[in-house]
Protein backbone atom coordinates (compact mmCIF):
# COMPACT_ATOMS: atom_id res chain seq x y z
CA UNK A 1 0.00 0.00 0.00
CA UNK A 2 1.10 3.55 -0.61
CA UNK A 3 0.72 6.21 2.05
CA UNK A 4 0.33 9.46 0.13
CA UNK A 5 -2.13 11.64 2.00
CA UNK A 6 -0.48 15.09 1.70
CA UNK A 7 -1.35 16.06 5.25
CA UNK A 8 0.05 12.82 6.67
CA UNK A 9 3.17 12.47 4.57
CA UNK A 10 4.39 16.03 4.09
CA UNK A 11 8.01 16.13 5.31
CA UNK A 12 8.85 18.78 7.87
CA UNK A 13 12.07 20.10 9.34
CA UNK A 14 12.21 19.54 13.09
CA UNK A 15 14.58 22.14 14.53
CA UNK A 16 16.12 19.97 17.25
CA UNK A 17 17.06 17.20 14.82
CA UNK A 18 18.54 19.69 12.37
CA UNK A 19 20.51 21.42 15.12
CA UNK A 20 21.96 18.07 16.18
CA UNK A 21 23.19 17.34 12.65
CA UNK A 22 24.57 20.85 12.16
CA UNK A 23 26.40 21.07 15.47
CA UNK A 24 23.94 23.03 17.59
CA UNK A 25 24.42 22.68 21.32
CA UNK A 26 21.87 22.67 24.12
CA UNK A 27 19.33 25.47 24.19
CA UNK A 28 21.38 27.65 21.82
CA UNK A 29 20.44 25.60 18.75
CA UNK A 30 21.70 26.95 15.45
CA UNK A 31 23.74 30.11 15.01
CA UNK A 32 22.07 33.11 13.41
CA UNK A 33 24.07 32.73 10.19
CA UNK A 34 23.11 29.05 9.83
CA UNK A 35 19.48 29.85 10.63
CA UNK A 36 19.40 32.40 7.79
CA UNK A 37 20.78 29.79 5.37
CA UNK A 38 18.28 27.20 6.53
CA UNK A 39 15.41 29.62 5.94
CA UNK A 40 16.64 30.42 2.42
CA UNK A 41 17.21 26.77 1.54
CA UNK A 42 13.83 25.80 2.96
CA UNK A 43 12.08 27.20 -0.11
CA UNK A 44 14.28 25.08 -2.37
CA UNK A 45 13.62 22.00 -0.27
CA UNK A 46 9.84 22.33 -0.61
CA UNK A 47 10.18 22.41 -4.40
CA UNK A 48 12.65 19.53 -4.57
CA UNK A 49 10.98 17.01 -2.27
CA UNK A 50 8.74 14.33 -3.80
CA UNK A 51 7.60 12.20 -0.83
CA UNK A 52 6.57 8.57 -1.24
CA UNK A 53 5.94 5.98 1.46
CA UNK A 54 4.91 2.39 0.75
CA UNK A 55 4.00 -0.12 3.43
CA UNK A 56 2.78 -3.69 3.79
CA UNK A 57 1.27 -5.41 6.84
CA UNK A 58 2.79 -8.90 7.08
CA UNK A 59 1.92 -11.78 9.41
CA UNK A 60 4.60 -13.25 11.67
CA UNK A 61 4.65 -17.04 11.64
CA UNK A 62 7.12 -17.75 14.44
CA UNK A 63 9.71 -16.05 16.64
CA UNK A 64 12.73 -17.51 18.43
CA UNK A 65 15.76 -16.08 20.20
CA UNK A 66 17.77 -15.59 17.02
CA UNK A 67 15.16 -14.08 14.70
CA UNK A 68 11.69 -14.34 13.26
CA UNK A 69 9.95 -16.05 10.35
CA UNK A 70 7.22 -14.45 8.32
CA UNK A 71 4.24 -16.16 6.73
CA UNK A 72 5.43 -16.91 3.19
CA UNK A 73 8.91 -18.06 4.14
CA UNK A 74 11.05 -14.95 4.57
CA UNK A 75 13.14 -14.71 7.73
CA UNK A 76 14.99 -11.94 9.57
CA UNK A 77 17.96 -12.83 11.76
CA UNK A 78 18.27 -10.38 14.64
CA UNK A 79 17.97 -11.30 18.32
CA UNK A 80 17.03 -7.73 19.24
CA UNK A 81 14.39 -7.48 16.52
CA UNK A 82 13.09 -10.86 17.65
CA UNK A 83 12.86 -9.63 21.24
CA UNK A 84 11.04 -6.47 20.14
CA UNK A 85 8.49 -8.46 18.14
CA UNK A 86 7.95 -11.09 20.85
CA UNK A 87 4.26 -10.28 21.46
CA UNK A 88 3.42 -9.30 17.88
CA UNK A 89 1.42 -11.19 15.26
CA UNK A 90 1.75 -8.50 12.57
CA UNK A 91 4.71 -6.48 11.37
CA UNK A 92 4.41 -3.28 9.32
CA UNK A 93 7.15 -3.10 6.68
CA UNK A 94 7.81 0.21 4.92
CA UNK A 95 9.95 2.01 2.34
CA UNK A 96 10.06 5.81 2.28
CA UNK A 97 11.84 8.44 0.20
CA UNK A 98 11.76 12.15 -0.57
CA UNK A 99 13.08 11.55 -4.09
CA UNK A 100 16.28 12.33 -5.98
CA UNK A 101 15.68 16.03 -6.69
CA UNK A 102 17.47 17.09 -3.53
CA UNK A 103 20.56 15.06 -4.49
CA UNK A 104 20.78 16.85 -7.83
CA UNK A 105 20.57 20.22 -6.11
CA UNK A 106 23.25 19.24 -3.60
CA UNK A 107 25.51 18.21 -6.49
CA UNK A 108 24.84 21.55 -8.23
CA UNK A 109 25.74 23.48 -5.08
CA UNK A 110 28.96 21.53 -4.68
CA UNK A 111 29.94 22.13 -8.30
CA UNK A 112 29.42 25.83 -7.63
CA UNK A 113 31.71 25.57 -4.59
CA UNK A 114 28.79 26.35 -2.26
CA UNK A 115 29.89 23.62 0.11
CA UNK A 116 28.24 25.01 3.23
CA UNK A 117 24.87 25.29 1.52
CA UNK A 118 25.26 21.77 0.12
CA UNK A 119 26.01 20.39 3.59
CA UNK A 120 23.07 22.21 5.17
CA UNK A 121 20.65 21.09 2.45
CA UNK A 122 21.88 17.51 2.80
CA UNK A 123 21.18 17.66 6.54
CA UNK A 124 17.75 19.18 5.93
CA UNK A 125 16.93 16.29 3.59
CA UNK A 126 17.96 13.74 6.21
CA UNK A 127 15.75 15.39 8.83
CA UNK A 128 12.84 15.70 6.38
CA UNK A 129 12.72 12.00 5.47
CA UNK A 130 13.21 10.96 9.11
CA UNK A 131 10.38 13.24 10.25
CA UNK A 132 8.13 11.92 7.49
CA UNK A 133 8.67 8.35 8.67
CA UNK A 134 8.16 9.35 12.30
CA UNK A 135 4.81 10.96 11.42
CA UNK A 136 3.82 7.76 9.61
CA UNK A 137 4.78 5.69 12.67
CA UNK A 138 2.91 7.99 15.05
CA UNK A 139 -0.14 7.84 12.76
CA UNK A 140 -0.22 4.07 13.18
CA UNK A 141 0.24 4.48 16.92
CA UNK A 142 -2.86 6.67 17.13
CA UNK A 143 -4.83 4.51 14.70
CA UNK A 144 -4.33 1.30 16.65
CA UNK A 145 -5.38 2.89 19.95
CA UNK A 146 -9.03 2.51 18.91
CA UNK A 147 -8.42 -1.24 18.50
CA UNK A 148 -6.74 -1.46 21.93
CA UNK A 149 -3.40 -2.25 20.30
CA UNK A 150 0.06 -0.70 20.40
CA UNK A 151 3.08 -0.56 18.13
CA UNK A 152 6.76 -1.21 18.80
CA UNK A 153 9.64 1.13 18.08
CA UNK A 154 10.84 1.34 14.48
CA UNK A 155 13.76 -0.83 13.36
CA UNK A 156 15.83 -0.55 10.17
CA UNK A 157 18.36 -2.98 8.65
CA UNK A 158 21.89 -1.91 9.54
CA UNK A 159 21.00 -0.75 13.06
CA UNK A 160 21.45 -2.67 16.31
CA UNK A 161 22.27 -6.28 15.38
CA UNK A 162 20.10 -6.42 12.26
CA UNK A 163 22.43 -6.94 9.26
CA UNK A 164 22.04 -4.43 6.44
CA UNK A 165 22.16 -7.35 4.00
CA UNK A 166 18.63 -8.21 5.12
CA UNK A 167 17.44 -5.20 3.17
CA UNK A 168 17.10 -7.78 0.38
CA UNK A 169 14.46 -9.72 2.30
CA UNK A 170 12.61 -6.55 3.21
CA UNK A 171 12.56 -5.28 -0.39
CA UNK A 172 11.05 -8.57 -1.57
CA UNK A 173 7.77 -7.49 0.03
CA UNK A 174 7.49 -4.63 -2.50
CA UNK A 175 7.26 -4.07 -6.23
CA UNK A 176 10.66 -2.54 -6.94
CA UNK A 177 9.31 -0.68 -9.98
CA UNK A 178 6.57 1.04 -8.01
CA UNK A 179 8.29 2.39 -4.92
CA UNK A 180 10.70 4.84 -6.52
CA UNK A 181 13.52 3.28 -4.46
CA UNK A 182 16.30 1.09 -5.83
CA UNK A 183 18.26 -1.33 -3.67
CA UNK A 184 21.93 -1.23 -4.70
CA UNK A 185 24.30 -4.25 -4.57
CA UNK A 186 25.81 -2.69 -1.42
CA UNK A 187 22.30 -2.88 0.16
CA UNK A 188 22.22 0.91 0.36
CA UNK A 189 19.29 2.67 -1.27
CA UNK A 190 18.89 5.11 -4.11
CA UNK A 191 17.72 7.89 -3.74
CA UNK A 192 19.98 8.40 -0.73
CA UNK A 193 17.29 10.19 1.25
CA UNK A 194 15.33 6.99 1.78
CA UNK A 195 14.49 4.91 4.84
CA UNK A 196 13.38 1.31 5.13
CA UNK A 197 12.17 -0.39 8.26
CA UNK A 198 9.60 -2.27 10.26
CA UNK A 199 7.57 -2.06 13.44
CA UNK A 200 5.31 -4.55 15.13
CA UNK A 201 1.69 -4.44 16.30
CA UNK A 202 0.68 -6.06 19.58
CA UNK A 203 -2.26 -6.16 21.99
CA UNK A 204 -2.38 -3.38 24.54
CA UNK A 205 -2.48 -5.88 27.41
CA UNK A 206 1.05 -7.06 26.61
CA UNK A 207 4.04 -5.61 28.43
CA UNK A 208 5.75 -2.39 27.34
CA UNK A 209 7.54 -2.62 23.98
CA UNK A 210 11.22 -3.54 24.16
CA UNK A 211 13.75 -0.75 23.61
CA UNK A 212 17.17 -2.17 22.60
CA UNK A 213 18.88 1.16 23.27
CA UNK A 214 18.49 0.54 27.00
CA UNK A 215 20.74 -2.53 26.66
CA UNK A 216 23.30 -0.88 24.37
CA UNK A 217 26.67 0.39 25.66
CA UNK A 218 26.89 3.05 22.90
CA UNK A 219 25.64 5.90 25.08
CA UNK A 220 26.49 8.63 22.54
CA UNK A 221 24.91 6.99 19.48
CA UNK A 222 23.01 9.59 17.38
CA UNK A 223 20.20 7.08 16.82
CA UNK A 224 19.82 6.33 20.55
CA UNK A 225 16.18 6.29 21.74
CA UNK A 226 15.69 6.73 25.46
Amino acid sequence: MIYRSPGAIKPGIESHGLARLLGGRGSHGLSRSVTVRVEKLGTSLEQLVVPRLHYEAKKIESINNSGLHMVGGRAFGSPRLSKAMKDCETMICFLATIGSGIEKEIARLMEGNRLSDAYILDSMGSVAVENMVEEFHQGFTRGYESEDKRVTLRFSPGYCDWPITEQKNLFEFFDSNGTGIELLPSCLMRPRKSISGVFGVYNNGAKMAYNPCLDCPMKHCEARRV
